[in-house]
C-alpha cells in the first residue's frame, strides 16, 4: 500500500547509527542499539528505505552528528564529520534506485516526480566543522543547509541547553550565523541555549528551524520550547519538528510513548504559533523507541492521532511535511 500523506522530517541520526554499527562497545545496551541499525536500505533502527518506501512523498533531512565521547582514539570530530559525509554519499550511491541527494527545493520535487525519496543534508554540533566559520562553505558544497551550533555541550559559538544554559550566541557565534545566512544553510535552534535562542531570533535576518523540539508547556523538558519562543519562531517564518522522544513529551517516568501525545504538543503549538509554524523532526535513530511511533512506517498512525486532536485535512498535511518543504523552497 502506497500513503499519499507527506512525510518530510527535519531530522534523524540514521547516518550516525549506521556508521557507528559495529563499534566493540563494552556496554552490550551500546552495542546492541548502533549494530541494529544495518544500513539505509533495511535496518532494525528505526529509518530505512523499505518501510519509507511506502509513502509516495517522503523527503528526510539526515543529520551528520558524532558524540564527542564516541569519537575513536586518534580521530577528530572534523576527521568524522568527513566519514559521515562519505557514509552518506555511499548510501546515497548504493540506493540511487530509491533516494536522490537533494540541496533545493526543486531538486525534492523532482525525487517526488521520479518516485524516489529525497535525502537532504544538516548537522547537528559544529564541532564537526571545528566551529570554523571557513569550513562553512565546505559544509555547503557538501549539500548542507541546515545547521545547528551546538549539540548537548557548550562550545566557542554558544551554550547549549545542557551547558552553560545561561551562555548565548558569543560574538564569533554571532559571525557564525552571518556566514551560515550569507550561504542559505538556516539554523537549527533545538540545542541552542535558551540565550542562544533568543540571540538568533534577534539576529537572524532570515526564518529559523529548531528541527526537533516539541512544546515546553506540556513538557518541561529544556529541549522543548517555551511559547514565547514558538511565538518569535513563527514570527520570523520558521518551522519546529514535532520529536517523538518519550521524555519530551511526557515527564513521566519511563513513560513509553503515544501518539496522542504527540499529538497534543502539535495541537498546542498550533494553537500559540498557528499552523505553518510545525512540522515534524522525529530524532528517529537518536532516541529509544516510541511506542506507538516505532519507525518510518508508522506514520499514518500520527496522522490520524492528530485528527483525532482535532487538526483538519489541511493542518495535517502541513505538519506532515508540507511546512518543512515550504521552508525549504526558500533555499
Amino acid at each position: 500500500m502506497i500513503h499519499t500523506i507527506p512525510y518530510f522530517d527535519a531530522h534523524c541520526d540514521t547516518i550516525h547509527r549506521c556508521h557507528t554499527a559495529g563499534t566493540p562497545f563494552r556496554d552490550p545496551e551500546l552495542r546492541a542499539f548502533y549494530d541494529a541499525a544495518g544500513d539505509l536500505r533495511r535496518s532494525g533502527g528505526h529509518i530505512d528505505l523499505e518501510r519509507a518506501g511506502g509513502f509516495a512523498r517522503y523527503a528526510q533531512f539526515f543529520a551528520l552528528y558524532q558524540s564527542p565521547q564516541l569519537v575513536p582514539e586518534g580521530s577528530s570530530m572534523p576527521e568524522q564529520g568527513i566519514l559521515l559525509h562519505q557514509r552518506f554519499l555511499r548510501e546515497m550511491e548504493e540506493n540511487r534506485e530509491r533516494i536522490l541527494p537533494c540541496r533545493t527545493g526543486a531538486e525534492v520535487d523532482e525525487a517526488v516526480r521520479q518516485g524516489k525519496a529525497a535525502a537532504l543534508l544538516s548537522i547537528e554540533g559544529a564541532e564537526l566543522l571545528d566551529c570554523d566559520i571557513r569550513r562553512l562553505d565546505t559544509a555547503y558544497d557538501w549539500g548542507v543547509r541546515l545547521l545547528n551550533p551546538v549539540w548537548n555541550y557548550a562550545n566557542r559559538l554558544s551554550g547549549s541547553n545542557a551547558q552553560q544554559p545561561e551562555q548565548g550566541l558569543t560574538a564569533y557565534g554571532r559571525d557564525f550565523l552571518r556566514r551560515m545566512e550569507e550561504l542559505s544553510i538556516y539554523v537549527d535552534v533545538s540545542h541552542l541555549s535558551d540565550a542562544g535562542f533568543y540571540d538568533v531570533a534577534s539576529h537572524a535576518k532570515r526564518p529559523f528551524v529548531a528541527s526537533h523540539s516539541d512544546a515546553r508547556a506540556i513538557c518541561p523538558a529544556v529541549r522543548n520550547l517555551t511559547d514565547d519562543m514558538i511565538c518569535l519562531l513563527a514570527e520570523k517564518g520558521g518551522v519546529t519538528g514535532l520529536n517523538f522522544c518519550p521524555s519530551f513529551l511526557n515527564a513521566q517516568k519511563d513513560y513509553p510513548g503515544t501518539a496522542a501525545d504527540v499529538a497534543r504538543h502539535a495541537a498546542h503549538i498550533i494553537k500559540v504559533g498557528g499552523e505553518d509554524c510545525l512540522g515534524l523532526g522525529s530524532d528517529f535513530d537518536g532516541i529509544r523507541t516510541h511506542a506507538e511511533l516505532p519507525g518510518a512506517d508508522a506514520m499514518p498512525v500520527l496522522e490520524d492521532a492528530l485528527a483525532k486532536a482535532g487538526l483538519t485535512a489541511r493542518q495535517r498535511d502541513k505538519v506532515m511535511g508540507e511546512n518543512v518543504l515550504r521552508v525549504y523552497r526558500e533555499v
